[in-house]
């Protein structure tokens, strides 16, 4: 290779990105794999086994084998209280003879979990049948021990995200692979963070200066070491913004469906989507398919596993229903965060204590969104597109402001998860615009006149003091 020929700008900002993404994701999996967070944290409790249910009903079993032990989890499920307390003994006996190593008993409903050993466990499974036909056999991790949490399905919210924990779960039902497919969404992330801003300057400071806001943010990273959905909503976001930005309306339509199918304040940018579709008038079958037709698409699409295990009509009928409920208020809970309340980072969400994993916002980055309402207008006639993401940012926010208004009054800090990419992105973009890569270069060039006068310096007093000698 010859050196001279060789990019050092482009190299040395790849190798930044590298370290800045890989830094990140690395501390997002060293705390998602910790043996401390070894169980349900957060609202897991919710949608890890709603995950394994629809992968139940679906006919599709999944698998949790102890590290120590090497034995396999298995969730016996009566029928009722009645059937549990006139079986219960029996099934016990029937584990006894398989020799199984765990038992925990469900006091919130009629089940109770063994471990039995890998090889003891499809016997155990085929005896448990022959004689008891009504009992339902769920494999997997131990469930969390709430009311009726066998039969729920998490249907207030879309699929796509809970598809993404599926997928953990077909590795193995266990606490580090649901929360794997978030760790990887945390890197994706970054890497269309660095892409968007590079797209709307072309400039590898405001790039690095956007990565740096992402790689670093504190509410990114509580939710990608959390089996939720808010970080699959933050991941398609970025993928929304930096399809909007590239001019790829037809794919940003189908992104935004994807983030909604997530969790509906995926697609609180939409808005974004249909004003730009009618400031550019590309004519009435583009507006048709970027509008409706993909959007339509990247919602529905992630939806087909749950729509199978539900049938359609009981889906759709869930799915109307899930308004009134994002619509309504939850009850009192010491962790509620309206919106506002983000931008100050008041009340972060715990999803674990000791280690410490809380849902915190960044005030400076969020704040700094307000204040850059006013720098836009000039930064989008200099810059094609940049008004894009700052819009993105205000069309959620002023959705969340509406769910709130109409009685969506439960909301938590994590939510602005889904801020958290777009807010990046403008961040870099504006400092890009106030600070300037110039401003850099001519200070370094300072720095190293002052580096080598001293040196000059230093190199004749040492002359003079040997010439004395």
């Amino acid at each position: 290779m010859n050196m001279r020929n060789v990019n050092w700008k482009k190299l040395i900002f790849i190798l930044l990105v590298i370290l800045m993404v890989g830094g990140s994701s690395y501390y997002s999996y060293k705390t998602a794999s910790s043996p401390k967070l070894h169980d349900y944290i957060g609202d897991e409790v919710w949608y890890v086994p709603a995950s394994r249910n629809i992968l139940h009903r679906l006919g599709i079993a999944v698998h949790y084998i102890n590290r120590t032990s090497g034995a396999e989890g298995v969730n016996v499920i009566f029928s009722s209280d009645q059937d549990k307390n006139e079986n219960q003994l029996a099934v016990l006996q029937i584990a006894a003879a398989y020799n199984y190593t765990v038992y925990s008993d469900y006091t919130n409903f009629p089940a109770v979990y063994f471990e039995i050993p890998e090889k003891n466990l499809r016997p155990f499974m085929e005896a448990l049948r022959s004689k008891y036909p009504e009992i339902d056999i769920v494999t997997g991790f131990r469930y969390p021990d709430k009311d009726n949490i066998q039969n729920y399905l998490n249907t207030e919210h879309p699929f796509l995200g809970k598809d993404f924990i599926m997928l953990g779960m077909r590795i193995r039902d266990d606490p580090f692979y649901w929360r794997l497919p978030g760790v990887i969404a945390l890197a994706i992330i970054n890497i269309l963070v660095v892409l968007t801003a590079y797209r709307i300057t072309k400039s590898y400071l405001a790039s690095l200066i956007a990565l740096l806001f992402s790689a670093v943010d504190p509410t990114l990273m509580a939710t990608s070491v959390a089996a939720m959905l808010d970080i699959y909503v933050a991941l398609f976001v970025a993928l929304f913004v930096y399809l909007l930005v590239s001019g790829k309306d037809i794919s940003s339509g189908f992104a935004v469906g994807l983030g909604a199918a997530a969790k509906l304040n995926g697609g609180f940018g939409y808005p974004v989507l249909f004003i730009k579709l009618l400031k550019e008038r590309k004519g009435f079958k583009h507006f048709l398919l970027s509008g409706f037709i993909f959007p339509g698409l990247g919602f529905l699409i992630p939806e087909f596993p749950a729509i199978k295990a539900l049938g359609f009509r009981l889906w759709l009928r869930y799915f109307l229903g899930s308004f009134r409920w994002h619509l309504s208020y939850k009850g009192p809970n010491p962790n509620t965060s309206p919106f506002w309340q983000w931008f100050v980072d008041l009340r972060p969400f715990p999803f674990h204590f000791n280690p410490n994993v809380f849902a915190e916002t960044d005030p400076f980055l969020l704040s700094a969104m307000i204040v850059f309402i006013f720098a836009i207008p000039y930064i989008a006639m200099k810059r094609k597109n940049a008004w894009l993401p700052l819009a993105v940012f205000w069309s959620t926010i002023g959705m969340f402001a509406l769910q709130y208004a109409l009685g969506g009054t439960t909301q938590f800090s994590f939510y602005a998860t889904a801020l958290v990419p777009e807010a990046a992105v403008v961040m870099g973009v504006v400092l890009y615009d106030i600070i300037k890569w110039d401003y850099f270069r001519d200070s370094i060039k300072i720095y190293w006149s002052f580096i080598t006068g001293g040196w000059r310096w230093l190199k004749r007093k040492a002359s003079s003091l040997r010439s004395r000698r």
